[in-house]
């Protein structure tokens, strides 16, 4: 996509292990990260820290969110529907993969 697309500056990856290859696949072109195309990961799996340039990446809450799935589970096995849906918020970890903007 990068060779095709030469004027991407930026992508967001499906997961960090995604954007790991993301990172390697601008190392193969010559391409440096974030100087000529930034990425994002998501879900902080521990990689990300540990890859050149450290990821960014979106954290999500997984303790919870298995918690909560598991709670409204036993609720419908029980006969209740008592939350149809439930919204966690990710947080944005900045790392060097990424600049960080200012607004």
């Amino acid at each position: 996509m990068l060779k095709a697309h030469p004027d991407v500056n930026g992508l967001i990856c499906y997961n960090d292990l995604v954007a790991v290859g993301a990172l390697q696949a601008c190392a193969e072109l010559g391409l440096r990260v974030p100087d000529n195309v930034a990425i994002v990961g998501f879900d902080d799996a521990p990689l990300a820290a540990l890859v050149t340039p450290a990821l960014t990446t979106l954290r999500i809450p997984k303790y919870e969110i298995g918690a909560d799935a598991a709670r409204m589970l036993f609720e419908r096995i029980q006969g209740q529907r008592n939350q149809a849906e439930i919204v966690h918020k990710p947080e944005l970890v900045i790392r060097q993969s990424a600049p960080k903007v200012s607004s």
